[in-house]
């Protein structure tokens, strides 16, 4: 056993503090169900560790453990009363959970993160320059992620936010309050796009955007200069470098990311995402470029003062889009992005009998996050159940932490329990799967059922590539829960967009029922997929918005 075990496994207060590193990779690596344990353990060996305590009150919340991330945030202002407003300000998003048991639970989560926000954003207005620099550090570790997953309006509580990143960001870096002027332009020099993101590898942003994006637009007209605020690599990364003019990555303050984006005098910036990478956040509510855009990467409005506009699809966008945005909507054509899948795995796929799933069931695929299944919708898999009979549902335990899969079958027992049926008998949750896995699940199924409200992009995209899965979905109120509805619409299979929940029930069934109208839906498939994916339509739009757009920018 070497030094760093026999530490760890000491109970001298001593090692408090390299438990709390220890749980910080964990955390980082995702290792959630451990991070929160080897939080818990360097509380026991150090009670007064406050960062620890505020660690596991954003864990908790992760976890949709209220209860506990309560206690672990009045703990942590007890040993610090200085660090109030800070804490308070943490403390909000206790109420974006996870998984949530009830309808009910989403509509007062929401109502009392809107209390809390609105009262610590007016005490944010009086906060002083110690503060302020508590904001700044834990504004890296939590975020309005889980927000649009509630199925609810967000602008204001986004504008909100948005106003206040940027209010903290340029107390920082004052000269980013200032949108810098147009670079001179003339027709033999090229549009300098600057595209910053977290996810310059293997993601679901490279897959649909930043890959052809960027292959596609740096041309004789433009030259990207790519911005990857991080330094893991992997092949996504190295194949993408080679299409860009200019790739800058790393871990630096961001002051010095600042300077450095300012320095290269872009004529626009581009964002596939402001949602996810907070370090993209805190960067994108400044003024990099004079012209900035962000994307669909996490289909929700930034919320920020520094964003002009964001590029969407005219298939999933509804008719009323324009008014969920702080941003001015740009309909890019068709789907907006050419997908890039990734080669599949030259092994044989994993087989129904390795998993441990149902050898002659009709099996359905409901493999997204956990926090995409509203608990308004967990009636749907009984109903099916009950009309098809042999069949099963297969989930994927992908962002669920020991407490939040608890509750996750809880509301499954209830669910079924109302028809008289063993959740058990019906459902089947993997565990995480790899790529390699999660093609193999892909290829195991029959049916795959899209979640409402917050729809599969990348997901259904790769459910349609790689094992040409007939796709039940309904359009969502916001574009964020109409992705399949605009990939089905171009793919020529409307059939399968339900109008309403109980129509998705009854397309569910019917392919449940019907092998032979299963392979027809197939067939159309492999047939009509090939002219969706090699389409350049939305690529050919983002060009032109671009050059469009920095020629007519007045200073």
């Amino acid at each position: 056993m070497d030094y760093l075990q026999l530490a760890l496994r000491s109970p001298h207060p001593a090692f408090a503090k390299g438990w709390e590193k220890f749980a910080k990779k964990q955390w980082q690596n995702k290792e959630l169900n451990k991070a929160i344990a080897s939080f818990k353990h360097a509380l026991s060996l150090d009670s007064h560790l406050a960062t620890a305590w505020c660690s596991l009150g954003i864990l908790s919340s992760s976890d949709s453990n209220l209860e506990q991330s309560r206690h672990a945030y009045e703990v942590a202002l007890s040993l610090q009363p200085d660090w109030k407003l800070g804490i308070e300000f943490i403390r909000c998003f206790s109420y974006l959970l996870n998984v949530y048991d009830t309808p009910e639970e989403v509509l007062v989560c929401h109502q009392q993160f809107e209390k809390a926000f609105f009262e610590f954003y007016t005490a944010f207005q009086n906060a002083s320059v110690e503060e302020i620099g508590q904001l700044h550090h834990w504004i890296g570790y939590v975020g309005m992620f889980l927000l649009p997953y509630q199925g609810l309006p967000t602008r204001h509580l986004q504008q909100m936010y948005g106003q206040f990143i940027h209010d903290v960001m340029t107390k920082i870096i004052p000269k980013g309050k200032e949108r810098p002027a147009m670079p001179k332009l003339s027709p033999d020099i090229p549009v300098r796009v600057g595209i910053l993101c977290g996810f310059f590898r293997m993601h679901t942003v490279w897959k649909l955007m930043l890959h052809n994006w960027i292959k596609y637009l740096n041309n004789e007209k433009i030259k990207i200069y790519a911005y990857y605020p991080q330094d893991y690599t992997d092949q996504c990364t190295e194949k993408i470098k080679r299409y860009c003019h200019k790739f800058e990555m790393g871990i630096r303050p961001l002051e010095s990311w600042f300077e450095l984006i300012r320095s290269d005098q872009l004529h626009l910036m581009l964002f596939p995402e402001i949602g996810m990478d907070l370090d993209v956040i805190k960067l994108a509510s400044l003024w990099l470029a004079p012209i900035q855009c962000m994307s669909w990467g996490h289909p929700d409005t930034s919320g920020l003062p520094t964003i002009d506009y964001f590029l969407s699809s005219e298939l999933m966008e509804p008719e009323t889009g324009d008014s969920e945005y702080c941003e001015q909507l740009v309909r890019l054509k068709n789907l907006g992005i050419q997908f890039s899948p990734l080669p599949e795995d030259e092994r044989a796929p994993i087989t129904r009998q390795e998993y441990g799933l149902k050898p002659d069931a009709v099996l359905y695929g409901c493999l997204q996050s956990v926090f995409k299944y509203l608990p308004q919708f967990d009636y749907i898999y009984p109903e099916i159940a009950a009309a098809v009979g042999n069949c099963q549902f297969v989930f994927i335990s992908h962002h669920m932490t020991k407490h939040s899969r608890q509750r996750f079958e809880a509301r499954l027992e209830r669910a079924f329990s109302a028809k008289n049926l063993h959740w058990q008998d019906y459902c089947f949750i993997s565990r995480p799967l790899n790529f390699y896995g999660f093609t193999s699940m892909l290829h195991c199924l029959d049916i795959f059922l899209d979640s409402i409200e917050w729809s599969g992009g990348c997901t259904t995209l790769e459910a349609l590539n790689y094992a040409q899965l007939p796709i039940v979905t309904t359009p969502g109120r916001f574009m964020r829960g109409r992705h399949t509805a605009g990939i089905l619409t171009q793919l020529g299979l409307p059939e399968l967009i339900a109008p309403t929940v109980r129509d998705y029930i009854h397309k569910a069934i019917e392919l449940g029922q019907n092998v032979a109208y299963r392979e027809w839906i197939r067939q159309q498939i492999q047939t009509n997929l090939p002219r969706v994916m090699a389409d350049q339509e939305g690529l050919k739009s983002l060009e032109a918005f671009i050059l469009q757009t920095v020629y007519s920018y007045r200073n």
